[in-house]
């Protein structure tokens, strides 16, 4: 197993588990004794490589975790700690201990000119933690069941995983409200009663009723969203990137992409691209571009006026 390990992504939760899984399986049960976490926007260089040479206490192996390690990317440090990057160079070049050392930093993209990223990709390894895949998330469900003896109805993972609009932080905290709540297999009732919708998956709902001219529906969609708390003018901006997203899908495929091409193109989550192709075809393009100007009047409006934004809001709906 490699000693030298640097994950980055910007799935916290999912980057979170692999740290704790990694460290499990080189360590054992992590205590105090064999498990240390320091974070580089309070902690120097030289505090780092002292902790990774000093011996383990009552245990024959070590795991120091590494966070918030900016140095690997083009951002500035935003700590108060001014970093020796010669020292930590030297280590990583000539690490003889018997520490593994787990950095993590929550970024999209390394600084893959820097010597330090260089280094460590020579001498250990770098993991991108992307979102998981349909199927990636279909398997982690049915694994975290199995440790429990619990099966799902193939109806009720479905619904699961669109109610958390295939996203692995969300689908890990729904799974475990299924599991306090369930006393048996999950069923289709059970995901009903217990998985929120995400807001992500309620504006997409929102952007559909408006395309097929539910007025009565996407209203009381609304209405739900904000007396949950959610402010207006966020609904607004992300119906117009939702309106934005299909644009983009349909000039895309019309060039002859797919799907997958289609997420990366636009650096966005396949399930919404799925989803935006399932809709899309039967818009022509020159009717989601005048949606996306009316969304730009009526964003103006909102920056403008002195209306109250609930109003302007189920106006807008109205109006679209």
């Amino acid at each position: 197993m490699e000693l030298l390990q640097l994950m980055y992504g910007t799935n916290i939760t999912r980057i979170e588990d692999e740290v704790k899984k990694i460290a499990k399986s080189y360590a054992g049960d992590l205590d105090d004794f064999n498990f240390t976490r320091l974070n580089l926007k309070e902690t120097s260089i030289e505090t780092v490589v002292e902790e990774a040479q000093t011996l383990p206490f009552l245990t024959d192996r070590k795991v120091l975790v590494i966070d918030d390690a900016l140095i690997f990317t083009a951002n500035k440090n935003t700590g108060s700690v001014n970093h020796n990057i010669d020292l930590l160079l030297d280590y990583l070049t000539k690490k003889n201990d018997d520490t593994m050392i787990l950095f993590t930093v929550y970024t999209e993209k390394l600084d893959n000119r820097k010597k330090l990223t260089k280094v460590l990709k020579e001498k250990g390894k770098v993991t991108e933690i992307n979102e998981m895949t349909e199927r990636e998330l279909s398997l982690y469900v049915e694994s975290v069941l199995n440790q429990e003896n619990i099966e799902i109805h193939s109806e009720a993972l479905e619904l699961l995983l669109e109610r958390t609009s295939y996203k692995y932080e969300n689908v890990h905290n729904e799974l475990s409200k299924l599991l306090l709540y369930t006393d048996g297999d999950i069923t289709l009732e059970d995901v009903k009663e217990v998985v929120s919708i995400s807001l992500e998956q309620n504006v997409f709902l929102l952007t559909e009723f408006i395309l097929k001219n539910e007025k009565e529906k996407a209203v009381q969609l609304g209405r739900e969203l904000i007396l949950q708390k959610e402010e207006p003018m966020k609904l607004l901006h992300l119906i117009i990137g939702q309106f934005r997203l299909f644009y983009q899908v349909k000039i895309l495929n019309q060039q002859g992409y797919q799907e997958d091409n289609i997420a990366k193109a636009l650096k966005v989550h396949p399930y919404r691209v799925k989803l935006a192709l399932r809709h899309v075809r039967k818009f022509p393009l020159e009717n989601l571009l005048s949606k996306m100007m009316l969304c730009r009047d009526i964003d103006y409006k909102f920056k403008s006026s002195y209306l109250d934004r609930n109003t302007l809001f189920e106006l807008f709906i109205l109006e679209i």
